[in-house]
């Protein structure tokens, strides 16, 4: 089956419900709702069953949107993850840009956590991001919650496209979900923590801690396939780590790709030349389309 037609229009449709989240768990508790956006492809044939392709919004778990996750750094733009929603519709995918809840709503952590040592997250991006929103110093318990939240919420977007898949010609056994920056991570949380029955995980400039990659990712059954972009000089701990995951999945044997973005930083375009791990030059987008097409099972691209 081919999903190559990038000139076909695609219909979005804003704020649909999946799910609510409860905020304010430490002064006055409350629900919220949790919604995503739908991007289409129009006028795909009767009766095709499509990919379906979840999207999560980086921002250090306190900035970004569903909308925009675009951000300028001393130069540098990322492209937002809508668009790459947008892009992958009109590759005939159908694709959800969702929100989830941030640190500063004060949110639920859930019951269901995925990370292992608290004292072990990096807080030198969230610190930045606070100072920059005028909020004060973050304990690590806060950044904690925000992040079991974020992946909580993942989880249920997952739940409600796979519960919806008829109502979105979507094919349930073909559904990826992925991010950029904090939204990859709480995409990784979700694939290898939350065990969600995701096809494929894609990682834009993600993390995991070396605790967690030994936990989670053992090469199982029922674990997905990931690619791995990263920023040549990405964030510190970014950087760093992204060697080891992928030496991890390596030794246990999970199918990935791991892809960098040479002279990159964080923030870098879906145009970009990526480079991986054998040496292969290839574009970002087309890459990601690549690896979909292939775990996901779709057939060879053409074009």
């Amino acid at each position: 089956m081919q999903f190559l037609d990038k000139t076909c229009s695609v219909r979005v449709t804003r704020d649909v419900q999946y799910a609510s989240g409860r905020i304010n768990v430490n002064s006055t508790p409350s629900d919220r709702p949790l919604c995503l956006d739908v991007y289409e492809p129009e006028n795909v044939p009767t009766g095709s069953l499509r990919p379906g392709l979840i999207m999560a919004f980086g921002g250090a778990f306190h900035r970004g949107s569903k909308e925009t996750d675009e951000f300028d750094n001393d130069g540098h733009r990322n492209t937002p993850v809508a668009e790459y929603c947008r892009e992958f519709a009109r590759r005939g995918y159908a694709a959800f840009s969702i929100d989830y809840r941030l640190v500063q709503e004060d949110p639920d952590p859930g019951t269901t956590p995925v990370i292992l040592n608290k004292q072990n997250i990096p807080l030198s991006r969230v610190d930045y991001v606070r100072e920059l929103l005028g909020f004060p110093p973050a304990t690590t318990e806060m950044i904690w919650a925000g992040m079991e939240a974020a992946c909580d919420d993942m989880v249920s977007a997952f739940e409600f496209v796979r519960d919806n898949a008829k109502r979105y010609t979507v094919d349930p056994a073909r559904i990826a979900i992925g991010g950029f920056s904090a939204g990859a991570r709480t995409a990784l949380g979700a694939a290898y923590g939350a065990r969600v029955p995701a096809g494929a995980v894609v990682s834009i400039s993600g993390y995991m801690s070396k605790e967690d990659l030994q936990r989670l990712v053992t090469g199982g059954a029922g674990e997905p396939p990931a690619l791995f972009i990263t920023g040549e000089h990405d964030l510190e701990y970014i950087a760093k780590q992204a060697a080891l995951m992928h030496e991890h999945f390596q030794n246990v044997g999970l199918s990935h790709e791991a892809w960098t973005v040479p002279s990159a930083t964080h923030f870098y375009p879906a145009t970009s030349t990526i480079v991986r791990t054998d040496g292969e030059e290839g574009m970002l987008e087309h890459t990601m389309a690549r690896f979909l097409y292939r775990t996901l099972r779709l057939g060879e691209i053409t074009a």
